[in-house]
């Protein structure tokens, strides 16, 4: 009976050997969590660790390197909302970022010349990369420099900076700049290459896209506020008679309006593009007395929410945009 003093000696006696088992596993048992907490804490902190930090300057860059990057990390981006990297200041926390960076990708240094300072500063360990370096870019020189006579291909150093607004030229810098992320990266090389190889795909079908949408259009001329439409001429077949200022920090003189406000006439331009950045008051303007449609060209993108979606909705936006202004 265990209410007798022999059972109850036996069950004191059972109850400390279970006591005794039970703190020979404690230590044990206590150690396997702490272990797996370890582990757990490790597979949190292990990506953030090994995904280096990367600065892109404008949308369209900073797209293509997050699609590139999609699975790793996300990119910083600079210039947000309607700043042009034409009259960009940098700000505080964008300093902070670039003294952090792995990886800096911009176009050219003679598009975001307001990094020359920054950049002259960064860490050894940080990298720029110049996307006018690109292997496999068709590069186009200034309009104002072309010359009959000339056939060769300009240098980075004299090309049209804005070659991202050419889809297979978005292809080359695709691949470029998964090339620069597994250098500073290799443990992540096979995930840049597969993102690429597939960005790069998705890229030639929105070439071909905006092939059906802005074709039949070559014989209808159009203005735009500067000169960034040339890649998009050179692919598409498309026609500008000229610009409203050759470049947006300095504006036309009287003289220079007054001499486009004549040939938009003689011409029979169709449409005059602003750019969503600047003040269309230079448009309004000219489309004042002819026959001109206003028109909106957007080249980084500026109403579209950044992400590796961002390309192709800035790029699709202006095919239409340009369709739908030039179509009779």
């Amino acid at each position: 009976m265990i209410n007798s003093l022999p059972g109850r000696r036996a069950l004191a006696r059972n109850s400390l050997n279970i006591t005794r088992r039970w703190r020979r596993y404690v230590p044990f048992a206590a150690e396997l969590v702490i272990v797996a907490l370890l582990f757990a804490a490790l597979a949190v902190a292990t990506p953030s660790l090994a995904a280096p930090s990367v600065v892109a300057t404008i949308k369209p860059v900073h797209s293509l390197a997050a699609a590139v990057m999609a699975g790793v990390a996300e990119p910083k981006l600079l210039l947000d909302g309607a700043a042009s990297p034409h009259s960009y200041a940098l700000k505080p926390s964008d300093a902070r970022a670039l003294a952090g960076a792995d990886l800096v990708i911009r176009v050219s240094p003679h598009l975001e010349v307001f990094l020359d300072k920054a950049l002259a500063s960064l860490p050894e360990k940080a990298r720029v990369v110049d996307l006018d370096r690109a292997s496999g870019l068709n590069l186009l020189a200034p309009r104002a420099s072309h010359g009959a006579s000339s056939t060769a291909a300009p240098t980075p150093d004299e090309a049209d900076v804005h070659f991202w607004l050419d889809p297979v030229n978005a292809a080359a810098l695709v691949r470029e700049i998964a090339r620069q992320l597994s250098a500073v990266d290799p443990a992540n090389a096979a995930r840049y290459d597969a993102n690429a190889t597939a960005l790069e795909a998705r890229l030639s079908a929105l070439d071909a896209e905006m092939r059906k949408t802005l074709a039949g259009l070559s014989a209808r001329p159009f203005v735009v506020f500067h000169d960034v439409t040339q890649y998009l001429e050179h692919r598409y077949g498309l026609n500008s008679l000229g610009t409203v200022t050759p470049s947006p920090e300095r504006a036309p003189g009287a003289g220079s309006v007054a001499a486009l406000r004549d040939a938009i006439r003689e011409k029979g331009a169709v449409c005059i593009f602003a750019e969503p950045q600047f003040s269309p008051r230079l448009i309004d303007m000219l489309v004042e007395g002819t026959h001109a449609r206003r028109g909106i060209l957007d080249e980084i993108g500026v109403r579209i929410e950044a992400g590796p979606e961002q390309y192709f909705g800035m790029m699709r936006a202006n095919a239409a945009s340009i369709a739908d202004c030039l179509r009779p």
